[in-house]
């Protein structure tokens, strides 16, 4: 696939690889609609001014990634660096690159017809370039859908999908096998689903562009000082028998509420988080399966490919779990570097 061509996949590629999902998306009502009405729509000045307004609502899971932190760590940074634009390899051909222009990402999972995602991208952006690029390779659509089958107009040899160009609620989408982006101001860029971005695109369209998240998740997200921050609303879901391969998961039964931060300190990056089970005998069950997963953890990370955890603190306090661990500077460079080897 060109460089050019891969723009909408690989955007939102950036987004979750900054902050990557530690969870499954599955379940949940929406209370978005998917189909454009008209109304007034928002200002580019009240499109900057709350990205997490942005998001559609009832998220399973939403994520917040303090971009600049980590490509300001001192040892991760220029790894962190390469690798996104590796993932975004449309370089200053598009005036974009995401060591330099990416401040924020904010990630949500939604589920309609399968995993949705709607991500908002916080930076700096040439509407103007991205557009043009995107178009030497795009077949249009026409106004309505963000799919449809368009021609071979651009089409670059193994781009594996044609990249289409097409018009919901008044904005232009691209989009490259139900991934796309949307270029709403020069410091906001929608991606995601084709969903998700359209029932982002509606709450623009209808300005009701307002917080639709719950608090606990809110609090999560905004937690000062945090590089990273997930939240998860598992209640609805049904994790009695999830595994990961032929391990059974059982501690993850009864668990409603995931909070987990990520911070840089010594030896590297420290970790915690909060897990909320329905009864405290859950979270008894929750403490003993993540002491299991960090002996697993450190069996592991002689492979090199997981990172061995460190300093592993424990505590339960009714049906509350809470955690926290550290992960050394090597160990995450190992990691990054393996994804740079594999993953490309």
């Amino acid at each position: 696939m060109s460089r050019s061509a891969r723009l909408p996949h690989l955007l939102l590629c950036s987004a979750l690889a900054l902050g990557p999902s530690l969870l499954p998306a599955c379940g949940g009502a929406s209370q978005d609609s998917v189909t454009a009405r008209s109304a007034s729509d928002m200002t580019a000045e009240q499109i900057d001014a709350d990205p997490i307004a942005l998001l559609p609502a009832s998220p399973i899971a939403v994520t917040n990634v303090d971009a600049r932190a980590f490509y300001a760590s001192g040892t991760l940074g220029p790894q962190i660096g390469r690798l996104t634009e590796r993932l975004i390899p449309i370089g200053e051909e598009a005036g974009f690159r995401a060591s330099r222009d990416v401040d924020r990402v904010l990630v949500g999972s939604y589920s309609m017809q399968g995993v949705d995602v709607a991500a908002v991208v916080v930076g700096r952006f040439d509407e103007k370039k991205i557009a043009e690029l995107a178009r030497k390779h795009t077949a249009s659509s026409g106004a309505g859908g963000a799919g449809g089958a368009g021609g071979a107009v651009g089409q670059p040899q193994g781009a594996g999908g044609q990249l289409v160009e097409s018009t919901y609620a008044g904005r232009t989408i691209f989009t490259l096998n139900n991934v796309g982006i949307c270029v709403l101001t020069a410091r906001t860029v929608l991606a995601g689903t084709e969903t998700g971005i359209r029932r982002a695109l509606d709450r623009i369209k209808e300005g009701r562009a307002k917080r639709a998240i719950p608090d606990w998740m809110l609090a999560t997200l905004e937690t000062p000082g945090a590089a990273t921050a997930l939240a998860a609303d598992l209640s609805t879901q049904n994790l009695a028998n999830v595994s990961a391969g032929a391990l059974k998961l059982d501690w993850l039964r009864g668990l409603q509420k995931v909070r987990i931060l990520g911070n840089f300190k010594e030896p590297g990056m420290e970790v915690s988080g909060n897990l909320t089970y329905d009864t405290p005998e859950g979270a008894q069950t929750g403490a003993r399966g993540i002491e299991s997963a960090n002996r697993l953890a450190n069996v592991l990370a002689v492979t090199g490919l997981v990172p061995r955890i460190q300093n592993l603190d424990i505590q339960v306090a009714s049906a509350s779990v809470q955690w926290k661990f550290g992960v050394d500077d090597q160990a995450l460079r190992n990691l990054l570097g393996a994804v740079e080897k594999y993953a490309f």
